[in-house]
């Protein structure tokens, strides 16, 4: 894979382009925009660039993908090119990965401790941290002398949906580098390119608030239902196939009120005469995002979101 690869974000892979050319690289960086729209891709796309070993890849700002470098950064097995997100941390506090919701104090100092450590083969070595907003306060304030020093040619690169949650004195010392929500079309090309039927593709980027992430568990839990009975089995059917994984139940769950939300929103923009059962139908489903988050069965709110939409004549049968 290479720059061209990323879909629908020529404005940010130019900027990072653009750093090379002028060899001024900074280097502490936030990549901040919705889920799902390539940041990660691009953090590791802009590690591999840096390091690619093939000369006519250089010249163009790109990376060949198959040289040792590449090849390990894809691996994410190289040792001077770490992506800590929560698996990384899981990994290192020899937990399961649905365990961590924040970032902790003792991932951040695993991190700086390696930056400070001469580069095994790289030219430059990159810290990429994903879910940056996750920061609990005192590893981001360990993060922060590194970032405001880092040794020469390291790099640190904080991946982020929620920009304006992080601490201002982190922002304060990092570029930034914006992503755009994807189109509906590049979306739908994107689920296509990963096997998931035309109409399927469509459906869910319809929906996606242009975040392929969301658009990509839209579409399997799309895929799920089809299956089940309409009416009003529909609602209980859908709640018990839910996966028995409360993590995995919560994240379909958040899709669907997601989902629901954006076909609640597009009705009362549509038909005025519907107007005030939308708005009621929006404030339940806020209640419900709420309730989703303070661990409230996400059973019972899959099952009491569907049939409240219903109500409203917005289903997904």
């Amino acid at each position: 894979m290479s720059f061209k690869k990323i879909l629908g974000q020529d404005k940010a892979i130019n900027t990072l382009r653009g750093f090379i050319a002028a060899g001024r690289i900074p280097q502490a960086m936030i990549f901040h925009g919705p889920a799902g729209v390539g940041k990660a891709m691009a953090a590791l796309e802009f590690a591999k660039t840096l390091n690619c070993l093939d000369a006519a890849s250089n010249k163009i700002f790109d990376n060949c993908g198959l040289c040792q470098n590449c090849k390990h950064i894809d691996a994410k097995t190289h040792p001077d090119i770490i992506f800590a997100d929560f698996a990384y941390q899981a990994m290192l506090r020899k937990e399961e990965v649905e365990k961590q919701q924040n970032i902790r104090i003792e991932t951040i100092r695993a991190l700086t401790a390696a930056s400070q450590q001469k580069a095994v083969f790289a030219k430059w070595k990159v810290y990429i941290i994903d879910s940056a907003e996750k920061l609990i306060t005192g590893a981001a304030n360990a993060l922060l002398k590194y970032i405001e020093e880092p040794p020469p040619n390291t790099i640190w690169i904080l991946i982020s949906s929620k920009k304006e949650a992080m601490l201002s004195t982190i922002k304060s010392r990092c570029q930034p580098v914006a992503f755009a929500p994807l189109s509906k079309d590049i979306i739908t090309t994107i689920l296509k390119d990963n096997f998931v039927e035309a109409d399927l593709a469509e459906q869910a980027a319809a929906i996606s608030q242009g975040s392929s992430a969301k658009a990509a568990l839209a579409a399997e839990v799309l895929g799920d239902f089809a299956s089940l009975p309409s009416g009003a089995a529909f609602a209980a059917g859908a709640a018990m196939s839910l996966p028995r994984v409360a993590a995995q139940a919560r994240a379909q769950v958040a899709s669907v009120l997601d989902m629901l939300s954006v076909m609640a929103y597009e009705q009362w923009v549509k038909e005025a005469s519907e107007r005030e059962a939308n708005k009621n139908l929006l404030t339940k489903l806020v209640f419900y995002k709420r309730a989703l988050l303070s661990n409230v069965s996400p059973y019972l709110i899959m099952e009491a979101a569907l049939m409240a939409a219903d109500d409203c004549k917005i289903n997904f049968k």
